[in-house]
């Protein structure tokens, strides 16, 4: 019940325009009470914002291919790096998988046909492969020389990001699922985890023009020590990650087994390379069934004692391939990979390696749809650094056409 006093008309006009012009500024007030943020101190204009209804990620595929101006093989793709490309383009069906290199994009095409390993026109003739120029810089506004073409590779990566958005993977990178559930979550931003619990950037997701690239792209110059090889990279992400992962929808962060199950330890390697020649007993797959009576009548909890991993909470796997060789001499790699001695076809085709079960699928298409028919038969590299002759290549294609596999 209302006071009689409350029952004028105009008392009531008056009370609701004090309420409206009160609801009214704290609205415009809102804004000033927040604490100010590293990004507030920027000033960059223009920037996206994510909002519910907005667009989600593009679901366009970014890699860096950068090559040493004197160098006499600038243009190769080895086996390894086509079963990057490839499974991106198999599984997320992007619309242009974006190659940027510092290669003039005029000289592309004659160095393709010149090059020694065939996948490297593998991937050059997948749809919506596209090689694109980016110009690189050697050194920091500051005059920190930046010489290493991984270093030149990391700030290639946040402008593109910053400028496009999109899906940026290293070329150690290899996707298992597709990445469209996280690329429609709304958040302007997804990372995820590595084993020591920094943000690792060899995954990003990302929106066009969204204020964390912007400013994980403008400090890395600030921050870029050469001596310091994670400082401008995965320590600088990890930082700038804790200030925008509250406001906006600005970034979701992942677990490890997201993005990065696998780790750049020795025996994390080790178990994700080596080859057993026995096979194993597979994983138990606990299928869901309509009838979850069904379901838990046959569940089972323990797993058996097998070297095989499950992938199924992974999206995607990065290799760790620059520390095969840095943990590993020659013997030991021999002892590892076996016969194949690296990243072979014939190695993933055998399925005897955590690593082989994990990519299979992607290669096994790109088999049965011919994508690698016209593979030439001379002098072709198939390995990470391995050169193998007409011979081995008949052998693995024949080794295929032979093998009868289960889908």
């Amino acid at each position: 019940m209302f006071h009689p006093i409350f029952k004028s008309s105009s008392v009531q006009r008056i009370i609701w325009a004090a309420l409206a012009l009160a609801l009214v500024s704290l609205f415009l007030l809102l804004p000033s009470l927040g604490s100010r943020s590293v990004v507030d101190s920027l000033h960059i204009p223009s920037l996206h914002k994510t909002k519910q209804g907005s667009l989600p990620i593009p679901n366009v595929v970014h890699f860096v291919h950068l090559s040493y101006p004197n160098s006499t093989t600038p243009f190769e793709f080895p086996f390894r790096q086509f079963v990057a490309v490839y499974s991106a383009w198999y599984y997320l069906k992007p619309e242009t998988i974006n190659i940027w290199t510092n290669m003039d994009e005029r000289s592309i095409a004659g160095w393709i046909k010149k090059a020694k390993s065939p996948y490297t026109r593998a991937v050059s003739d997948l749809p919506g492969v596209v090689f694109k120029h980016h110009n690189t810089t050697n050194h920091t506004s500051n005059g920190t020389r930046i010489d290493l073409l991984p270093n030149q590779s990391d700030f290639v990566r946040t402008d593109i990001l910053m400028k496009y958005g999109g899906v940026y993977l290293d070329d150690d990178s290899y996707v298992l699922r597709d990445l469209a559930p996280l690329r429609n979550l709304q958040y302007d931003n997804v990372v995820g985890k590595q084993v020591n619990g920094e943000i690792c950037p060899a995954v990003i997701l990302a929106t066009p023009n969204n204020k964390l690239m912007a400013t994980y792209h403008a400090l890395q110059d600030v921050v870029f020590r050469f001596s310091e090889w994670a400082d401008h990279a995965t320590k600088l992400l990890t930082t700038l990650v804790r200030e925008f992962q509250t406001p906006d929808n600005q970034v979701l962060v992942l677990d490890q087994d997201t993005f990065f199950p696998s780790a750049w330890y020795p025996e994390d390697i080790e178990k994700l390379y080596r080859v057993h020649p026995d096979g194993g007993p597979d994983i138990i797959h606990n299928k869901p069934t309509k009838n979850i009576t069904d379901f838990m009548a046959n569940f089972q909890l323990k797993e058996p004692d097998t070297w095989k991993r499950d992938w199924r909470l992974s999206y995607t796997l990065h290799g760790w391939t620059s520390g095969i060789d840095h943990t590993f001499n020659e013997t030991k790699q021999r002892e590892i990979f076996g016969q194949d001695q690296g990243i072979t076809l014939d190695y993933i085709l055998a399925k005897s390696s955590n690593f082989a079960l994990a990519v299979y699928p992607a290669i096994r298409h790109a088999l049965d749809t011919g994508v690698l028919a016209h593979v030439p038969d001379d002098s072709l590299q198939m390995g990470s650094t391995e050169v193998v002759d007409a011979d081995e290549l008949r052998r693995v294609k024949g080794h295929w056409k032979r093998r009868n596999i289960d889908r």
